[in-house]
């Protein structure tokens, strides 16, 4: 699952502790790297909606029980590295695969994961490996990632922000005014991405080059945005993202019921029922919900048996 001679050190903790991110460097086998590449292009097919235009493919829920992804939350050493980074117990929520087309797809701009830790309350802790499917020339053809350090500007005032659009727009829709998908969309994204703004979080921002067998692991309050992939040999890139919630969230309906107002009002569907389905009841511990029953135990990551030195 993950390359017998990883390891990280006592530095590459403190780093993702300080600032929400680390590059992994070949953690990934090529035999797993195959696997997700194989498993994204069988399933990863062009947005139908509003959101994830910025893709020329996106979907959530891919390989959410695909056996190889479960057998590696049960590699023990993949286990000890995330227990040591996190100092969480985790679980394997869902996956999701993106793919960027050459010269025309920008992806996400400047975001959290809003939406894929939306059934979470605001605080639990939540956690993405990213991982590209080819190699990443950040001096080159690039499209990847830019990261932001939470040293810096941590993204958790987003997640604030995100609660706040459902309210108002209803109130703007009940005292008359015509709204539409392009002012929820200025709404939700001038914030982080006003042209001042961006060009703000672009200076300060991390850039990094991928080979295959590369991951990145960031927290879901670290502001990242998408690359575009430039000229070069590359015609698309593939990425493969895993989603980690801890075993203590709790689901937070507020939060969910927020996020469906959109996807109702505007066809702004994020392709996954997820956080409709993982629970229902406000306050439950989501680890616990009736939607694991059968899958639990091989999405947990088991640290009684993870090896200590990693």
């Amino acid at each position: 699952m993950i390359k017998s001679d990883f390891s990280i050190s006592e530095e590459d903790v403190q780093n993702f502790r300080d600032h929400g991110f680390l590059k992994l460097k070949k953690i990934f086998s090529d035999e797993l790297v195959r696997h997700m590449k194989k498993l994204s292009t069988s399933e990863v097919t062009p947005p139908s909606d509003n959101y994830g235009l910025g893709f020329s493919k996106l979907k959530y829920d891919v390989g959410n029980d695909d056996p190889i992804i479960l057998d590696l939350m049960g590699d023990s050493m993949f286990s000890a590295i995330m227990a040591k980074l996190t100092e969480q117990q985790l679980f394997f929520t869902q996956g999701l695969g993106f793919e960027l087309e050459k010269n025309k797809s920008t992806g996400f701009p400047w975001h959290v994961g809003t939406q894929s830790f939306g059934f979470q309350r605001r605080h639990d802790a939540g956690y993405t490996i990213w991982t590209p499917l080819c190699d990443i020339v950040a001096e080159g053809q690039r499209g990847g990632m830019k990261y932001v350090s939470k040293q810096l500007l941590s993204g958790e005032f987003v997640y604030e922000h995100i609660n706040l659009l459902p309210g108002y727009m209803k109130s703007e829709a009940e005292s008359g005014r015509d709204l539409t998908y392009e002012d929820f969309s200025v709404l939700k994204n001038s914030l982080l991405n006003s042209p001042q703004m961006t060009s703000l979080l672009d200076h300060y921002a991390v850039e990094d080059s991928f080979e295959p067998g590369d991951a990145l692991i960031f927290d879901k309050y670290v502001l990242h945005r998408s690359v575009q992939l430039g000229e070069g040999p590359i015609s698309s890139r593939l990425a493969y993202a895993l989603r980690f919630s801890s075993i203590d969230a709790r689901y937070d309906k507020g939060r969910v019921e927020a996020l469906a107002y959109p996807r109702i009002a505007f066809n702004y569907d994020a392709g996954s029922e997820f956080n409709d389905k993982v629970a229902s009841q406000d306050g439950e511990q989501v680890y616990a919900s009736p939607y694991f029953d059968g899958t639990r135990e091989a999405r947990t990551l088991d640290v009684a048996d993870a090896p200590q030195n990693v």
